[in-house]
């Protein structure tokens, strides 16, 4: 499965995940992605055919809803919970292999949310 981190995820978890196999980018390693808003974000990841790895769970949702509403398809949505997942150098480790076991797998189906454990 394909990944796109948000910017609130540092590009040295995407470094690590591709270092073990997987086809993930990140918004803070992608100068042309830096600073666009959550939609045009969004958008990206549908173009590149990725599922949106985010702490920014209200923003995307709105996105899926509106996308079900126009009866439109995305590559999926993976939420970090906070708590969980604190940002920072004390969850790297957790992160790290909660992504890479989601990623090894198929999407579940189109338009998915998965609430990363």
């Amino acid at each position: 499965m394909k990944l796109l981190l948000d910017e609130m995820i540092s590009a040295k978890i995407a470094e690590q995940l591709r270092a073990r196999g997987h086809d993930v980018r990140a918004v803070d390693e992608s100068p042309e992605l830096r600073g666009l808003s959550d939609p045009d974000v969004f958008t990206h990841a549908q173009q590149e055919e990725r599922a949106i790895v985010t702490y920014n769970r209200e923003d995307f949702l709105t996105l899926d809803r509106e996308y079900a509403s126009r009866q439109r398809e995305h590559h999926g949505i993976v939420i970090l919970h906070p708590r969980r997942f604190p940002q920072g150098e004390q969850s790297i480790g957790a992160l790290l292999a909660s992504l890479s076991s989601f990623a090894e797998a198929s999407p579940p189906y189109p338009n998915f949310i998965h609430w990363l454990q």
